[in-house]
């Protein structure tokens, strides 16, 4: 009699599997592939309040304001270095609801970028570095 694997497990199994291979260095992405991802701030009624991406292909930040009031939007971000330390810098967008800025860099290939965007006080994640957003050039 064949026995049945529950289906829970199969998917645990296939979504593990394409994480396996070799193991990178920290803050190092196996491969070199970046990986694009984005990060937003919400006021307390749920609204987005600004939004911060990163795009992979071209090493930019892309920072737009999406509601008026709650101050100007900025990002933070700290990107690791090949020597283990951090690198941080902050850039400031705009304080009316509207336009995208864009900030081009010229990160190394595969590294770990982490970041948080904010609206004067309202940020994505705390000022010690919970809950930033990963990202990798």
């Amino acid at each position: 009699m064949m026995k049945r694997i529950p289906i829970l497990a199969v998917f645990t199994a296939v979504a593990l599997l394409p994480g396996a291979g070799p193991a990178a260095a920290e803050g190092d992405r196996a491969g070199g592939r970046g990986l694009d991802a984005v990060a937003r701030v919400f006021d307390p009624d749920s609204r987005v309040v600004a939004l911060a991406r990163f795009v992979a292909e071209g090493d930019r930040f892309e920072l737009t304001k999406r509601v008026d009031g709650g101050g100007r939007a900025y990002l933070q971000y700290k990107y690791i270095r090949t020597d283990g330390t951090f690198q941080g810098g902050e850039h400031w967008g705009l304080a009316e609801a509207g336009g995208t800025v864009v900030f081009d860099h010229d990160f190394g290939e595969g590294r770990k970028v982490l970041f948080r965007v904010c609206a004067g006080a309202l940020c994505s994640g705390t000022s010690s570095g919970e809950n930033w957003t990963i990202a990798y050039a």
